[in-house]
């Protein structure tokens, strides 16, 4: 018996030993200097103990292993406090486009745009005027860069002159086909032309803006709904660009995977047509005219978290959507339940990040039918503007946004199993990688 107690208690510890090495392993090569160092330290410490455990050879110390090792594993698949799905009531309200801080901060004195808008709000007036005497986002700011930041001006400039593109002609030809098949097709093809996420949702009304309030279209004029399916994907952003947030690497990787979803989208939108059927492409620039985040979480590409956007299971919210809308039959996919909603509700760390104090620390809201945390976008766009970047700060700091590699996948596997496995990984993410975590490590391209 003392030699089964032996056996299992070196089995573990040799467990617990290799998980340390692994994350001091992967740390180095994700350049995460504060998780490599604490990870390097707690694994000497380990060593040590079980060195001195291996020479003592007492039997107590073993059964102490096994005892701690049980409990763990006991209530990280016992304790079953799943995250609850979202909470959707009915509702017919839907977000005014022209309510945006984007599109307000377009509109000219002067002005059509400016006189109606301010007619019916005039108490977002003053805010806005204040926010127009800012530099544009990589046009100035605090941290604007001379040979950096017109990188991203170029993106969207170029992302701009896609925008007559994403609509078309559709062809008098109507190809017939099954709704299973195209959709698998068609994800397959997503998936061809760089997503790393796809899926499928039947479109809601209340998801699509009111009124167009940016972009080609007329100023003003009522959105309707004329399409029933979204074809939903996602591109994440590398890594090493969004660890420098607030720095110019998170703006210029925020316009090449917009480039990248308009890109996916148009191409997608163009096919559908060519095959006989009604589909448009809703890209940045902007003539978006729904609200990408909910139909993302109803395509099952992840869930809505206190960050205020889609965190996904695979890159958290390190992604930018886009979406395709069509009158071809299509098979909807499901929202997932990860555990995001649970997670969120005692992580906070974006909220402690916030720069603007725009991510609420608190409870969460019944906004337009969906309860949710609601940020206020007001300062976080004023922050953008002083700063010339678009942040990013929340983002790096989710522990979702982790790589996507084999050691973060375990833990991602170990946080769906429990409430409490999801706050051992918020222990041991606050322990591990600070609950401010920072570095600035541009990429070499971006050194010369």
């Amino acid at each position: 018996m003392d030699k089964i107690t032996l056996i299992l208690s070196d089995i573990i510890w040799v467990m617990f030993l290799t998980f340390l090495f692994l994350f001091f392993i992967f740390s180095l090569i994700e350049k995460e200097f504060k998780a490599l160092k604490r990870a390097g330290i707690f694994f000497i410490i380990s060593v040590f103990i079980f060195l001195i455990k291996i020479k003592t050879g007492f039997l107590t110390s073993d059964i102490l292993t096994i005892v701690i090792f049980s409990l763990f594993m006991f209530l990280s698949f016992a304790y079953k406090r799943k995250s609850l799905p979202i909470k959707i009531i009915f509702s017919k309200e839907r977000f005014d486009e022209r309510d945006i801080v984007f599109s307000r901060s377009d509109y000219k004195p002067g002005t059509r745009e400016y006189e109606e808008y301010y007619k019916m709000h005039p108490e977002k007036e003053e805010f806005d005027k204040r926010l127009r005497e800012l530099p544009d986002v990589c046009e100035g700011g605090s941290l604007f860069e001379k040979l950096h930041s017109p990188i991203c001006i170029s993106e969207f400039q170029l992302l701009e002159r896609l925008l007559p593109c994403v609509d078309g002609k559709v062809s008098d030809k109507k190809i017939k086909v099954q709704p299973e098949k195209i959709t698998d097709k068609i994800k397959g093809l997503a998936k061809y032309l760089g997503a790393d996420l796809v899926g499928i949702c039947k479109l809601d009304e209340r998801y699509f803006y009111s009124h167009v309030g940016r972009g080609p279209e007329k100023w003003g004029k009522e959105i309707k709904l004329k399409h029933k399916y979204g074809i939903v994907f996602a591109v994440q952003m590398k890594y090493e660009m969004v660890s420098n947030a607030p720095f110019t690497p998170t703006v210029i990787e925020t316009g090449k995977r917009y480039l990248e979803c308009a890109f996916i989208g148009i191409v997608i939108a163009n096919y559908i047509r060519n095959l006989g059927y009604s589909a448009r492409a809703h890209i940045a620039g902007s003539n978006y005219q729904a609200i990408l985040p909910p139909l993302a979480y109803l395509a099952g590409l992840g869930e809505l978290g206190r960050i205020g956007i889609l965190v996904t299971e695979d890159y958290g919210p390190r992604v930018r959507l886009g979406l395709v809308t069509t009158d071809m039959s299509l098979v909807p996919d499901k929202p997932k339940n990860f555990g995001v909603q649970d997670f969120c509700n005692f992580c906070k760390k974006c909220a402690l990040n916030c720069p603007s104090g725009a991510i609420p620390a608190g409870d969460k809201k019944i906004i337009r039918g969906v309860e949710k945390w609601q940020m206020e976008p007001e300062k976080c766009y004023h922050l953008w503007r002083k700063m010339g970047t678009d942040c990013a700060i929340c983002v790096y700091s989710c522990p979702y946004s982790k790589e996507n590699n084999f050691f973060h996948l375990l833990i991602r596997k170990y946080s769906k199993l429990s409430g409490f496995s999801r706050r051992i990984c918020f222990i041991g993410d606050d322990l591990f990688y600070g609950k401010r975590p920072r570095k600035k490590i541009y990429p070499e391209w971006m050194k010369t």
